[in-house]
């Protein structure tokens, strides 16, 4: 009889993992603090997500906490000053700045953007979609308690599909909200709905030639009846709170549409590796990318209070301008949120290749103090590396 004895044993000496970088990686839902100026706050864009924090205006950067039973899609700071990470069936609250979160979990519901009231405690409104028991509706959310509980109201419910994708409060009259998104039935239609009771109920305001989606949608800072909404392949502006609408730009995307506090005239929106700036309140725009790398260009903040400054994120990294987005430079000390592509150690070095980031290589055995290496292709990240001979290190690039 042959018998044959299978022993499990606990891996001694297994310990926590921590990032030895790069500096760089995805950053997304990049916000600054309505209490202390000078702190933002952004998420990583991989799981489990990181939760960034810059002490410094963002030249800098901490990894203070991290979520890991969800993928949150976006953040708000409250007018108490809570922080609130929604995203998938999950809502995730802070009261110390990010450091300890709770979470509370809703069946058959998805937030996906998230806004805060702008001065009524801990309110906050949030759009995204939840199931009927037939298929799901894009909905309306509001808290009242930063989140812990919520109501909702379906603003599509056509027994089709639909989802909701981007909100905005009117900064000047917080009874005025607008929700967007998409419904699909056999194609994509958008929808955007508009709320002057405070979410108790919403007409659609859809503008009659808007394509795919409604990615972004936007209030004047004093003017409620001014508002933009970005679609896939349009920028949109009314003057008279929806009733017409006028296709102001061929731009792609427009996933976040934000006015600065500090200048009204001053708004930009987001596409996948550019932004776009208006400098007369959304009539005319224009393609803002100097100085930005990398794609997933989600998120935009302009300063609360220096209309000069403006803060985005992208796989690449954190990136600031201090022109009001002529012009960026990557701030990524600390940052380290980077993706692995591909790892390989030849001839005593290592080699890492980092999404969106480059090729790097460190001195094995080192503190691991990575170097940049010049690569002959310029058309995607490399996937695999494989040593075959003392000096010899094969790349296959993009995906094959």
């Amino acid at each position: 009889m042959n018998i044959l004895i299978l022993l499990i044993l606990p891996l001694v000496g297994y310990g926590t993992w921590e990032s030895v970088g790069p500096e760089g990686g995805e950053v997304k839902a990049v916000l600054q603090s309505t209490q202390e100026a000078g702190t933002l706050f952004a998420l990583s864009g991989y799981s489990p997500t990181q939760v960034l924090s810059s002490t410094d205006g963002g030249n800098s950067w901490n990894t203070i906490s991290s979520f890991t039973n969800g993928t949150p899609y976006d953040m708000v700071m409250t007018a108490t000053g809570k922080l609130l990470a929604v995203g998938s069936s999950r809502v995730w609250t802070s009261s110390d700045n990010g450091m300890n979160w709770s979470e509370t979990y809703f069946s058959n519901t998805y937030f996906y953007d998230a806004v805060a009231h702008p001065s009524d405690g801990e309110q906050v409104f949030a759009s995204g979609y939840k199931y009927n028991g037939s298929n799901w509706d894009m909905t309306f959310y509001h808290s009242a308690d930063a989140g812990v509980n919520w109501s909702s109201l379906p603003v599509l419910a056509t027994g089709y599909t639909s989802y909701g994708r981007c909100i905005d409060v009117s900064p000047s009259n917080p009874d005025h909200i607008l929700v967007g998104g998409y419904e699909y039935n056999a194609g994509y239609a958008p929808y955007l709905f508009l709320s002057t009771n405070g979410g108790t109920s919403f007409i659609d305001v859809t503008p009659p030639s808007a394509t795919y989606y409604m990615n972004g949608a936007a209030f004047h800072p004093t003017n409620p009846a001014v508002m933009l909404s970005g679609s896939l392949s349009n920028m949109w502006r009314s003057t008279d709170s929806g009733t017409t609408w006028t296709n102001m730009r061929n731009q792609s995307y427009n996933y976040d549409i934000s006015f600065s506090s500090a200048d009204n005239n001053l708004v930009f929106s987001t596409a996948s590796s550019v932004a776009y700036r208006s400098v007369d309140a959304g009539i005319t725009w224009t393609t803002i990318s100097s100085g930005l790398s990398g794609a997933n260009i989600k998120w935009i903040a302009p300063d609360l209070a220096n209309s000069s400054m403006v803060y985005t994120g992208s796989s690449a990294g954190f990136y600031s301008s201090s022109n009001s987005g002529s012009s960026w430079s990557p701030h990524n000390s600390g940052l380290l949120v980077g993706k692995v592509l591909a790892m390989e150690q030849i001839n005593g070095w290592i080699f890492m290749n980092m999404e969106d980031l480059g090729l790097f290589k460190a001195e094995d055995g080192s503190s691991l103090s990575w170097q940049e290496v010049t690569t002959p292709l310029n058309c995607g990240d490399f996937c695999a590396l494989v040593s075959v001979g003392p000096n010899i290190l094969l790349a296959l690039e993009g995906s094959g």
